[in-house]
C-alpha cells in the first residue's frame, strides 16, 4: 500500500469528490471483489515523481486486449488520477503505449462524468489519434445545494406524489424516524434490499457473494476522505427504508435504495430520499447525486443533470472492428432498454415477479398471477352493496362477548402482509380474533369511506355508518353481532361480488338490504361501467377511472 500516499495527496490537491477512483475503493475493490481478475495498475513517473495512476482490468475477447478501468461492472463513475496539469500529457502517453505494445487492442472505458475534465482529454485523445470511437451516455440527475433556494425548493418537491401526506398517515400510526446506523444493524440493510427485490430483477448484485462484503468493508472505513453513510427510516422500531451513499469532499452519491414493500403505499422509498436530502443539505454538503438512472423520483428532485458516458474506442484492425461493432451494437440495445421507462419496468417487475414464480411460486400464486394478466385484456365485474340499519336487523342475538378487538400496528406489521398494511394506510380500523393462537386479520371497519378497490371507487359514508371489509363469510353473523353489540346506532354498509352468492343469501337473512349495484366491463381499450341504485342511501355518483 505504498502508492496510497502518493495517490491520496493527488486527489487531496485536486479537490476529487468522485468517491470511485479513491484509494480506498480501488484497494478494498481489488482484495475482495477483483481478487479473480487480471488487474493493471499504470503509476505514470516523471523525474523521480509520480505524476498519475490509471487502473485498469484487462480481457481477452476474440484475440483482442479489452482494456477498462478497475471495477467496470460496480462503479458508478470513473477515472483517471493525475493532477490536472498532467492530466493531457499522461493520457496520451499512457494509450500511445498500450497501442505500441498491442496490436489488436479495443479500450472499454465506463463511468465517464461529461462534467470532469478527464472525460474531455479522453475523447479528445481518440479524435486525435483517428481511432475509431463510440461514445453512449445516461442522465446522472444530481442536486446542487448552492444553485436553489433549498427551504422552497424541498417544500415544493415533498409535496410532490402526496408525500407528505403519506408521511403524516405513518406518522399517525407510529413512531417514525431517521437514523444513522451501525456496524451491528448493517444485516436489516441486506435484508431488506433482498425483500424489496424479492419479486423484481436485480442487476447490482448488491447484496450478493463477495460484493456484499465489499459493501459492508467500505462503511469501516475511518479517516478517508471516501466514507459511507446509510441512513434509515425505522418506524416502530423496525427497519422500513434505508439509502446507501458513498461520500467524498462535499458529494453524497445515492448507491443503493430500498424499502419494505408492505409499506410500499405510504412511500417509504421517497421519505428516506428526502430526509437523506435533508440531512445532506444540514452538514454543508455541496451536491446530492442521484447517481446514473432515468427513475421519477431522481427528476422530482433534481436541480440539473449531468451526463455519464461510456467511449468504445478500438486499434482499428479487423478483428478489433468487428469486436467493436459488436459491443457497440449491444450497447446501444442496452441504451435504449434503460432510455424507455415502460421496458425497464417490464424487465424490472415482469421479468423479475416471473422468475419469483419459477422459484418459489405456489399454485395460488400462478392462478392469481394469471388472473391479473387475463384481466389486463378481459374483465367483467360486478359488486353489490348492503346495507343493514339498527331499525331493520333482524340478526339473532349472540353472545359474542369481547371476541374480536383492535389490532395494533405492531400486530399488523408481524403479520407481513401487504394487503394488511393497505387497509391501514386506506384509514380502516382492523380487528382480530381476541382468542385466537396467533394474530390473523378477522375485519375491517371504515367511519368515513366506503371504497370498491376492484373498480376503484371510493366515496364518502353517510352520518351514523361504517363500511365493513375484508369479513369471512363464516364469520358474517358473528361479526355482525359484535358490531351490533359496539356499535348499536350505526348503520352497516359491507359489499358483495358477483361470486359470492352464498354471502349474499346470509345477508339476506340477517337484514340487510342491496342499495346499490356496480358493474364494470373491459375489452381490450373498450371500458363501459354502470351503476343501478335501489335506494336513495345508494351512495353519490360513482366514477371509474
Amino acid at each position: 500500500m505504498w502508492y496510497k500516499e502518493i495517490w491520496d495527496a493527488i486527489l487531496e490537491e485536486e479537490n476529487n469528490d468522485n468517491p470511485f477512483i479513491e484509494f480506498a475503493w480501488f484497494y478494498n475493490w481489488w482484495q475482495i471483489v477483483g481478487r479473480k481478475e487480471r488487474v493493471e495498475l499504470y503509476a505514470i513517473e516523471h523525474e523521480g515523481t509520480i505524476r498519475a495512476f490509471f487502473p485498469f482490468t484487462v480481457s481477452i475477447r476474440w484475440g483482442v486486449r479489452v482494456y477498462a478501468f478497475a471495477g467496470e461492472n460496480i462503479a458508478n463513475y470513473t477515472g483517471v488520477v493525475a493532477k490536472k496539469e498532467w492530466l493531457q500529457q499522461v493520457t496520451t502517453f499512457v494509450f500511445d503505449e498500450l497501442i505500441k505494445k498491442h496490436r489488436h487492442i479495443l479500450f472499454s472505458l465506463h463511468g465517464l462524468l461529461e462534467s470532469k475534465v478527464s472525460t474531455k482529454i479522453l475523447e479528445q485523445y481518440f479524435v486525435e489519434r483517428q481511432l475509431r470511437t463510440s461514445l453512449f451516455r445516461v442522465v446522472t440527475p444530481y442536486l446542487a445545494f448552492s444553485e436553489i433556494d433549498f427551504q422552497r425548493h424541498f417544500n415544493q418537491r415533498r409535496k410532490m406524489h402526496g408525500v407528505d401526506r403519506r408521511e403524516r398517515k405513518l406518522r399517525n400510526l407510529g413512531s417514525l424516524e431517521r437514523r444513522e446506523t451501525s456496524q451491528d444493524e448493517l444485516w436489516q440493510m441486506f435484508r431488506l434490499f433482498d425483500r424489496r427485490w424479492a419479486k423484481k430483477l436485480d442487476t447490482s448484485g448488491f447484496t450478493k457473494g463477495k460484493k456484499r462484503d465489499f459493501f459492508e468493508r467500505l462503511t469501516m472505513l475511518k479517516g478517508e476522505a471516501l466514507q459511507v453513510e446509510v441512513d434509515a427510516l425505522v418506524f416502530e422500531n423496525q427497519w422500513i427504508a434505508f439509502t446507501y451513499g458513498l461520500c467524498c469532499r462535499g458529494r453524497y452519491v445515492t448507491y443503493a435504495l430500498a424499502h419494505e414493500p408492505t409499506f410500499n403505499l405510504f412511500g417509504a422509498g421517497r421519505i428516506v430520499t428526502q430526509e437523506a436530502i435533508q440531512r445532506t443539505f444540514t452538514a454543508n454538503y455541496r451536491l446530492y447525486d442521484m447517481s446514473i438512472g432515468y427513475e421519477s423520483y431522481k427528476f422530482d428532485w433534481r436541480s440539473d443533470i449531468d451526463f455519464t458516458r461510456q467511449m468504445l474506442a478500438s486499434s482499428g484492425t479487423k478483428r478489433t472492428n468487428l469486436l467493436a461493432g459488436f459491443l457497440s451494437l449491444k450497447q446501444r440495445l442496452k441504451e435504449f432498454m434503460k432510455g424507455n421507462q415502460r421496458v425497464v419496468d417490464w424487465k424490472r417487475n415482469t421479468l423479475g415477479h416471473l422468475r419469483y414464480l419459477v422459484k418459489y411460486g405456489k399454485v395460488k400464486d400462478w392462478l392469481e398471477y394469471g388472473q391479473q394478466f387475463v384481466e389486463k385484456f378481459i374483465r367483467l365485474k360486478q359488486v353489490e352493496l348492503y346495507e343493514l340499519s339498527p331499525s331493520e336487523d333482524v340478526s339473532p342475538q349472540q353472545p359474542v362477548g369481547n371476541l374480536f378487538e383492535e389490532m395494533s400496528i405492531q400486530e399488523a406489521m408481524q403479520l407481513d402482509q401487504e394487503e394488511v398494511m393497505a387497509l391501514l394506510y386506506k384509514g380502516y380500523t382492523i380487528y382480530k380474533d381476541s382468542f385466537a393462537e396467533t394474530n390473523k386479520l378477522a375485519f375491517a371497519l371504515h367511519a368515513t369511506n366506503w371504497r370498491v378497490d376492484s373498480m376503484q371507487i371510493v366515496e364518502a359514508l353517510p352520518k351514523q355508518t361504517y363500511f365493513l371489509a375484508y369479513d369471512v363469510f363464516k364469520q358474517i353473523d358473528i361479526i355482525t353481532a359484535f358490531l351490533r353489540k359496539i356499535k348499536p346506532a350505526q348503520t352497516l354498509w359491507v359489499s358483495v361480488s358477483f361470486w359470492q352468492w352464498r354471502k349474499r343469501k346470509r345477508l339476506v337473512q340477517l337484514g340487510y338490504k342491496p342499495i346499490s349495484r356496480m358493474k364494470h366491463y373491459k375489452l381490450a381499450r373498450f371500458e363501459r361501467h354502470r351503476v343501478e341504485k335501489y335506494t336513495e342511501s345508494g351512495g353519490d355518483v360513482h366514477s371509474v377511472h
